[in-house]
């Protein structure tokens, strides 16, 4: 029932080329030229596609997520410093387009569903060691501290890495408490204010059904759209047909914020 959308980015993306319009009227045709102060970023496209099919099969090189099955579409997360977000059927991330490196990376089937806590905080933090560990990610000299966070929706454990006596963002591994795996990275240390999904595709759709109290709907589709602070669900209800061969005689697209769990129901029907 579930599918994961390709990329659909919000008002923060900007072209892959800036464009300067030619001052004109509403019914006249408008001329674009290139900006010819804009520069092109270091990373293209489809290397940020690369990077992010790499970071998600470590150095096992064990993975089922191919560049050619991701999208990259460029983004600026502050003036002068560029990034990809990339997303697939599985996997989202942000490349930064000039050093490379991803600053935030999400296993999208893997975000939690629920409260359900069947991981110790040691086996979390192990196995958040060993994510960034086998995606060289260097923690020497960096203090370790694991919190479970609970919320209304989920629960999530935090693994973060820092410098000692610092207040200073480091690095951070989302752990899914009920079966372990890590579900999201964030790399802190750029300045990059992130906020990672810790809502996943089941649980938004318990959340649309529950603000669109219909007897006997059912959630058909939920969709991931990767943003950088706003991640969020497209979630479709519909009561169906008592004929199958007809349309669905209700309906609503309801917007889960992935972060907050916060349900907007943007059309009904």
């Amino acid at each position: 029932m579930r599918r994961v959308a390709l990329l659909l980015l919000g008002g923060v993306v900007l072209s892959l080329l800036p464009l300067t319009v030619a001052g004109c009227g509403i019914t006249c045709g408008c001329a674009s030229t290139p900006d010819p102060n804009w520069t092109p970023p270091a990373l293209t496209a489809d290397e940020a596609a690369t990077t992010a099919s790499k970071f998600s099969a470590g150095r096992t090189g064990t993975s089922s997520t191919s560049a050619s099955g991701l999208q990259s579409s460029l983004t600026y997360v502050a003036p002068d410093h560029p990034a990809y977000l990339v997303a697939g059927p599985l996997v989202s991330a942000l490349v930064d387009a000039e050093t490379d490196m991803v600053l935030e990376w999400v296993l999208v089937d893997s975000i939690p569903n629920g409260n359900d806590v069947s991981v110790a905080k040691d086996k979390a933090q192990a196995a958040a060691a060993t994510f960034l560990s086998d995606r060289t990610r260097d923690t020497t000299g960096l203090v370790p501290t694991t919190e479970l966070r609970s919320g209304a929706a989920t629960s999530a454990y935090l693994v973060s890495w820092t410098v000692q006596s610092s207040n200073q963002p480091g690095m951070s591994v989302l752990i899914n408490p009920s079966s372990g795996v890590p579900f999201a990275f964030v790399d802190g240390r750029t300045g990059v204010t992130l906020a990672p999904p810790t809502i996943g595709a089941e649980q938004a759709g318990r959340l649309a059904l529950a603000t669109v109290p219909l007897p006997g709907q059912v959630v058909t589709s939920a969709d991931f759209r990767f943003d950088l602070e706003h991640p969020y669900w497209d979630v479709s209800v519909e009561v169906p047909n008592p004929t199958a061969s007809a349309a669905p005689e209700h309906g609503a697209f309801v917007s889960v914020d992935a972060v907050s769990g916060v349900v907007t129901v943007g059309k009904s029907y």
